[in-house]
């Protein structure tokens, strides 16, 4: 059994790769405090880099902060989407390397307590978008609400996040649950965040596979790990991802070896090559919800 994919349980399989298709990635972890936003930030950042059109939707509702992570202004954000007075399109701004971001608005209640219906409205905005993107990046909230949930069920990849504390482990592996049960997530990249080396990285995996045990349909995948490293530190206190403003570091490293194998990941299967098809996969679950409710 390779450590790179374990599978847990029975699965059911996914049918071939689509080149033409956005690929969109959540991440998401257990709890915070574990560096998901810096992961998502930097990650989005080293695909733009890479030369991939690369879209950074901040969805930690309510808490959001990446436009400030990267000293970047946003006068307008997701909240003024919602409320009808501007398009997605005039809210997108330009970070490094050519990076688009959608910003969204910190310390509001109205946004952190959006629940599936309302996501789906959100997404929906997402059809207005020209031009063509390759990879759409979401930093969603940490834990098991509603927005976490659909953006998490939208997306063709979800990352879990998490380092080696203990409340850390043991909340990564509740979601992940969680996500599997009440949501049919099968598949779950883990990245081990802030540890010492890489064997760290390894036996933190192990020991999430430990936890999850053997009678779970879910597909883990080990994404590698990112060391902890004090010019990540000092890159937040700069307002920069550290890609940029320490690339040589080795959280830079580690965070374009992610970006290589995020691109090796399977692209989702749909009949559209831009962003329709997150918007799709939205209102098809709000359709359902609307169904058992009825």
């Amino acid at each position: 059994m390779r450590l790179t994919e374990v599978k847990l349980g029975r699965t059911g399989g996914r049918s071939s790769n689509n080149r033409t298709a956005v690929r969109t990635i959540a991440v998401t972890s257990g709890k915070g405090g574990v560096g998901k936003t810096n992961i998502a930030m930097n990650l989005a950042v080293a695909l733009a880099k890479a030369g991939h059109r690369t879209l950074l939707l901040d969805a930690d509702l309510g808490m959001a902060n990446i436009d400030e992570l990267l000293g970047l202004n946003a006068s307008v954000n997701l909240l003024d989407v919602l409320e009808g007075n501007c398009r997605l399109e005039d809210i997108l701004i330009e970070g490094p390397e050519g990076l688009l971001i959608v910003p969204a608005a910190s310390g509001n209640q109205y946004l952190s307590e959006l629940g599936a219906l309302e996501c789906g409205g959100l997404v929906h905005a997402f059809s207005e978008l020209k031009g063509r993107i390759d990879s759409l990046i979401i930093d969603t909230a940490s834990g098991v609400s509603e927005s976490v949930t659909s953006f998490c069920r939208a997306s063709s990849q979800v990352l879990v996040v998490t380092d080696s504390e203990p409340a850390s482990i043991r909340d990564c592996v509740a979601q992940i649950r969680h996500l599997n049960k009440t949501n049919a997530i099968a598949h779950f990249h883990v990245l081990a965040n802030m540890v010492l080396t890489a064997r760290d990285g390894t036996e933190l995996f192990k020991r999430i596979l430990e936890l999850l045990g053997d009678d779970q349909d879910i597909v883990l995948s080990y994404a590698g790990f990112v060391p902890r490293d004090d010019l990540l530190r000092k890159a937040v206190s700069r307002r920069k991802a550290v890609i940029c403003a320490s690339p040589q570091s080795g959280s830079s490293v580690a965070i374009n070896n992610l970006a290589r194998r995020v691109l090796r990941w399977r692209r989702p299967d749909v009949p559209h090559g831009q962003l329709e098809f997150f918007v799709e996969r939205i209102l098809q679950q709000n359709h359902v919800e609307r169904e058992v409710l009825s």
